[in-house]
């Protein structure tokens, strides 16, 4: 719970731009291209914050790096609140994508590492089902109540927006508290050769209680334990040549596929407002598009026990691919958006909350948290650039412009799922540490004489 708090808080602060961006526009006087600019801050906040985060995560631990994420997040989201002008409230939101950044995918290498492998997808599954499906659906439930019902009450429309940023920052505080019971995970300790640790954090988990116990663990970790091939947590080795395919074949699919999900929800609601559709109106249906998240995260989550995860990204990003499609040429009506916004949202979500688990599973335990997050980074790196690409499309062609990139990225992501390690079913160190150390050519007779 104190991991999906935090991925909760991040789905709420990645959506807040977006759905407010009218209100952004009128009250620091900026364009559309200005708006796209705070939401790429917080995208390139995101990389740093990644590519930060996960190098502390693989030298200091996964709950050091994690409440440090959400302390920054916090810093960021309340510097956002009084920002006087558009240049303070850049900075503010580069802040704060440096906090949240390494937050989803540190939190999900950490779940990796403490669930069994046969609960290991679904467990991953489910935080994306209460942040990025369940958050989906909730943010801009809570944007339509503050920017509706609740805006004069909050100083009008120039005022409400800091507000806003006040109420997701300061919840988040709290789980920072929380979350220093958390034990580190038994393979970061062992990773780093510290087996007196991980039996006693192994202990503390099989409790099922965060409070530290004298208690033996149900299975006594030894040297013997120790990963067999040393590899240093250094964020270079993700490019090794051992472990460089599926640092690029799922570096790939986290650019199509996350860049298409942040480019769609930040713009969606400023894009129905530009069709005519009003404020409260456009988060009302953003919301309902969004019901196709849940449904999505959630069916990620039932079926990561059962389907592969080259099997699920695959068909899903076909689907996803048809379904853009079909948006570029019939999403006219207000029915037919919000039945193919809700399709494509659906495919969305199966497809990166299938990432996300993949993704953490596909690193040696030294450098799992580096290549985790550089994986994410990469899609990150995508959420910044593509805005400003749909922007222009929207433009002059519309939604079929916006939705025909959204198709085109969905079929690059088919093809470069093919090329990464089927993780289902098989243990961290089977798909890493033992499958690297046997494609590790064997010494020369003339070598091993050598070194005697």
């Amino acid at each position: 719970m104190l991991i999906l708090a935090g991925e909760f808080f991040n789905t709420l602060e990645q959506n807040s731009v977006g759905a407010m961006g009218s209100h952004l526009k009128d009250s620091l006087q900026i364009g559309d291209v200005q708006l796209t600019g705070i939401n790429t801050a917080t995208v390139i906040g995101g990389l740093i914050g990644r590519l930060l985060a996960g190098y502390l995560a693989d030298k200091y631990g996964r709950r050091f790096s994690l409440s440090l994420n959400l302390l920054i997040y916090t810093l960021g989201g309340l510097l956002s609140a009084v920002a006087m002008n558009y240049e303070w409230l850049l900075v503010s939101r580069l802040i704060v994508g440096i906090g949240i950044g390494g937050e989803f995918m540190i939190g999900i290498v950490m779940l990796s590492e403490m669930v069994a492998t046969k609960f290991r997808g679904t467990a991953i599954g489910m935080i994306n089902v209460g942040a990025g499906g369940l958050g989906n659906f909730i943010s801009y439930g809570l944007f339509l109540l503050l920017l509706g019902p609740l805006e004069i009450s909050l100083g009008g429309p120039d005022v409400v927006w800091r507000w806003t940023f006040v109420i997701l920052a300061v919840p988040a505080l709290l789980v920072v508290l929380y979350r220093r019971r958390l034990p580190e995970t038994p393979r970061f300790l062992l990773s780093k050769g510290r087996v007196d640790e991980a039996n006693r954090s192994l202990a503390i988990l099989a409790s099922n209680s965060l409070r530290p116990t004298d208690a033996k663990p149900p299975v006594q970790l030894s040297p013997d334990d120790l990963p067999p091939m040393p590899v240093h947590a250094n964020p270079a080795a993700v490019f090794h040549r051992f472990v460089l395919r599926r640092t690029v074949a799922l570096g790939v699919a986290s650019w199509m596929a996350f860049g298409s999900q942040v480019t769609l929800n930040f713009l969606m609601p400023t894009l129905l407002v530009e069709r005519g559709y009003s404020v409260t109106q456009s988060l009302l249906y953003t919301m309902i598009m969004n019901i196709g998240s849940l449904l999505g995260a959630t069916t990620a989550a039932l079926i990561a026990g059962r389907v592969g995860r080259r099997t699920a990204v695959t068909t899903a990003g076909v689907l996803g691919c048809v379904t853009a499609l079909a948006f570029a040429a019939l999403g006219n009506g207000t029915g037919a958006i919000l039945v193919l916004g809700a399709l494509f949202q659906y495919f969305t979500m199966v497809t990166n909350t299938t990432l996300a688990t993949w993704t953490a599973e596909v690193f040696p335990t030294a450098i799992r948290a580096s290549g985790a997050s550089i994986v994410n980074g990469i899609g990150n790196i995508a959420g910044a650039i593509m805005p400003f690409l749909a922007v222009a499309l929207y433009g002059s062609y519309a939604f079929a412009g916006v939705f025909g990139l959204a198709a085109a990225m969905y079929a690059v992501l088919v093809v470069a799922a093919r090329f990464a390690p089927e993780t289902r079913g098989r243990s961290l160190e089977d798909v890493n540490e033992n499958a690297l150390m046997a494609s590790t050519p064997a010494p020369t007779p003339a070598a091993t004489r050598a070194t005697d």
